[in-house]
């Protein structure tokens, strides 16, 4: 077994993360001399109900502050509303929470229709509201921040959170989002300095043209750049860490049609008979990976319908291709290491965001984050079983490691070796194929499954009907897996999966034999 470690060398924030803020209501902030560079957690999922493996990540990473979303403003008329929320997560760890309070597509649309106060005012009775239900459900509170990306009306939306500084009880703080493509904006300055902080957003989320320009969704080489750019604003900040794979909708020519959501490749090839591609890992030089020192740890996948199928509004046909950006818990790697090399008096920290959704198939687990921030191998690892049921031999492949494999063609493949018994029928199952090597009367009958990838917690099934020659079968497996974060092939021993004593053949299991 090929072993990877996934240790990152945080040992100031890891240090500072083990005191978590004890807080019981709404406290006042630290002052920003005295804080020392803190990590915290984004949860994106409205009313998030973790699991028992994100409880244990969620203490793992002994978060100083968890960024948790309730809710979506919208506009209607002139009226803003909720269009989601506000709901709260059912349990969090005691640390400070701030709550987060996103838009709809609407409501940034018409941000500049509704007058400047009747808009602040709705916004902040909105914020009370959302507060005052927090603390009602027993969360902690120290703050608000808005992820509302105004960048058409940035002058507009300062005023607006001055007006919302007014109106919120103290110590509140209040925070938002900033990606990093407004920095050229000459309103950027004054609208963040109506902030306690600000959270650099470094992932872009514009629509490449084709699939030739799909890049790395950030470029960590950039980071000390983008943390001199906005230094000067004189504002304190931290930085999101997040990793989020995207699909997009091809034309014949590789065009960009429109981009998906709530795609994932891996569900799709199991359930609705996609098939790969290509899949290709992508480089911070070169769009096609070529030299392993270029990888950005992130990977295209292409998949193509076989068959007339539905995602949300959209009917695919036939031939119709999708292109995916897929992450690797290297590219949050890079990010983390790239942020902890800068020096800069008024970066806090980082902020791991998470989807909230453990299998959406498209970011990070919150326990690879846990692995990452703490140490530990990260790797894709399989757990082969077997049993018998009359004459049918039942084979289960089980990826128990943290890390899904990488999709890619035969990124999995698992050789069976059967002793004391004939094969006389292989049934893939959840396998896309197999090779039989041919037969050796001293090793037994050996079969190699493949698949083009395996989910993390994901279980793959074949079956082989047999017909013993002995008074005894024995079952051995072997597999060989390919990682995500650097695409070399892990391979496990072979190990004895299944051994059973049992009578000479029946007569029916000698005729069908023959």
């Amino acid at each position: 077994m090929v072993a990877k470690g996934a240790r990152l060398g945080l040992t100031g924030l890891i240090a500072g993360g083990l005191a978590l803020g004890i807080v019981s209501g709404c406290i006042p902030p630290e002052s920003e001399q005295s804080r020392p560079l803190e990590r915290a957690v984004w949860i994106g999922r409205v009313a998030w109900r973790a699991s028992q493996e994100e409880e244990q990540a969620l203490r793992a990473i002994g978060p100083q502050r968890i960024f948790f979303t309730v809710g979506d403003l919208d506009l209607e008329g002139d009226r803003v509303r909720w269009h989601v929320g506000p709901a709260f997560p059912h349990s969090l760890p005691q640390s400070e929470g701030i709550l987060v309070i996103g838009s709809t597509m609407r409501f940034v649309e018409n941000f500049n229709r509704v007058p400047e106060a009747s808009l602040a005012e709705s916004v902040a009775t909105l914020l009370r509201e959302a507060v005052d239900r927090a603390k009602k459900a027993g969360l902690s509170c120290s703050g608000v921040h808005l992820d509302i990306p105004v960048r058409g009306a940035m002058e507009r939306y300062g005023r607006v959170l001055e007006r919302l500084r007014a109106r919120m009880p103290r110590p509140m703080t209040l925070s938002a989002t900033i990606p990093v493509a407004w920095a050229s904006e000459r309103a950027l300055a004054g609208l963040v300095r109506k902030l306690d902080f600000y959270l650099l957003r470094l992932v872009s989320e514009e629509s490449p043209a084709d699939l030739a320009s799909l890049r790395p969704s950030v470029d960590a080489r950039q980071m000390g750049s983008w943390i001199r750019r906005f230094e000067p604003l004189g504002v304190p900040f931290s930085i999101e860490a997040r990793e989020e794979g995207r699909c997009f909708l091809l034309d014949s020519a590789g065009r960009v049609i429109a981009p998906l959501r709530d795609v994932a490749p891996l569900r799709l090839m199991r359930h609705l008979g996609f098939r790969l591609v290509e899949s290709y890992p992508l480089g911070l030089a070169e769009v096609r990976m070529r030299v392993p020192t270029d990888f950005a740890g992130e990977y295209v996948v292409v998949l193509m319908t076989r068959a007339t199928s539905r995602l949300g509004d959209r009917v695919l046909r036939p031939g119709d291709r999708i292109a995916c950006r897929l992450p690797t818990a290297r590219a949050l790697r890079r990010q983390l290491e790239a942020f902890e090399a800068q020096t800069s008096l008024l970066r806090r920290g980082y902020v791991l965001w998470y989807s909230g959704a453990a299998d959406d198939g498209l970011s990070l687990p919150l326990a690879q984050m846990a692995r990452l921030v703490r140490g530990g191998v990260l790797e894709p690892k399989l757990r082969v079983k077997g049993e018998i049921a009359g004459a049918l031999l039942r084979v289960r492949v089980e990826n128990v490691g943290l890390q899904e494999s990488a999709l890619l063609s035969r990124a999995v493949e698992v050789r069976v070796r059967v002793e004391g018994a004939d094969v006389l029928r292989i049934d893939p199952g959840d396998f896309l194929g197999f090779m039989r090597e041919p037969f050796s009367g001293r090793e037994g009958a050996s079969i190699t499954f493949y698949a083009d990838g395996i989910g993390r917690g994901e279980t793959l099934r074949a079956s082989l009907r047999i017909a013993p020659r002995g008074s005894r079968i024995r079952v051995l497996a072997s597999y060989r897996v390919r990682d995500p974060d650097d695409f070399i092939m892990l391979s496990g021993p072979e190990v004895e999966v299944l051994a059973i004593s049992r009578g000479l053949p029946t007569p029916s299991a000698r005729r069908e034999r023959s």
